[in-house]
């Protein structure tokens, strides 16, 4: 806890960090339309977070955000990752080697699909805390999540699961994941299932809005992405 603490306090004091770019902004509006103020949200490298290593169980190749990849995981075992990114409040910190001055410079005609996604679970985090009202959130909280050897991302859909039902964690993971599919298979039944459930969260864009969706870059290598969703 008092590492925590400590890493939050170094957050803090850091830079104020830049504003959204046009095409982050772009995005936002597309996932939380009026109920993320984006005009308050910065973005700033935090070189400290890749030095924070975890290790978490290999996920199953199943969802969109596992499938972009050229190579899968190992189907058994541990996998070690570091911290690519932690929200403090309105402000998203960055570690260093994934910073950019934009994400989406090219937004709406064309984006990484890597970097829209990682922003679109960052920002899910600045909507909880714009809305803890009703969400509770505080980073804290989040924080709190992070438990040694597990997977705070992993989740499972149901039909009857209401957004706000998830940690917020799984919620980040669940517009990534949304992020993912609306960008290769809008018209997926996967697609469709997790525009209804957020939704009933925050007023995210029409999927017939996306009729002239953004090209996405995947990562390298060839990918299937027939039906992915």
């Amino acid at each position: 806890m008092i590492l925590r603490l400590a890493l939050i306090a170094m957050i803090a004091l850091t830079g104020c960090g830049r504003p959204l770019s046009p095409g982050e902004a772009a995005l936002a509006a597309s996932l939380f339309g009026p109920e993320l103020a984006t005009q308050k949200i910065r973005i700033a490298s935090f070189p400290a977070l890749t030095s924070l290593t975890s290790s978490r169980p290999s996920r199953p190749p199943v969802a969109c955000r596992e499938r972009i990849w050229p190579e899968a995981e190992p189907t058994t075992g541990m996998v070690e990752t570091f911290t690519a990114a932690f929200v403090s409040w309105n402000r998203i910190n960055m570690a260093d080697k994934l910073y950019l001055p934009d994400y989406l410079p090219q937004y709406p005609q064309k984006m990484s699909l890597y970097a829209a996604m990682l922003i679109g679970h960052e920002m899910t985090h600045v909507w909880q805390w714009q809305n803890r009202a009703r969400t509770g959130y505080s980073p804290f909280k989040a924080l709190n999540e992070h438990q040694a050897g597990q997977d705070p991302y992993l989740l499972e859909l149901t039909a009857q699961a209401q957004f706000l039902d998830f940690p917020y964690e799984q919620q980040g993971a669940i517009v990534e994941e949304y992020v993912c599919c609306r960008a290769l298979d809008p018209n997926g039944s996967r697609t469709k299932r997790l525009h209804a459930m957020l939704k009933g969260a925050f007023p995210v864009d029409p999927l017939d809005h996306l009729a002239n969706r953004p090209k996405a870059v995947l990562p390298a290598g060839e990918v299937n992405t027939a039906g992915i969703c």
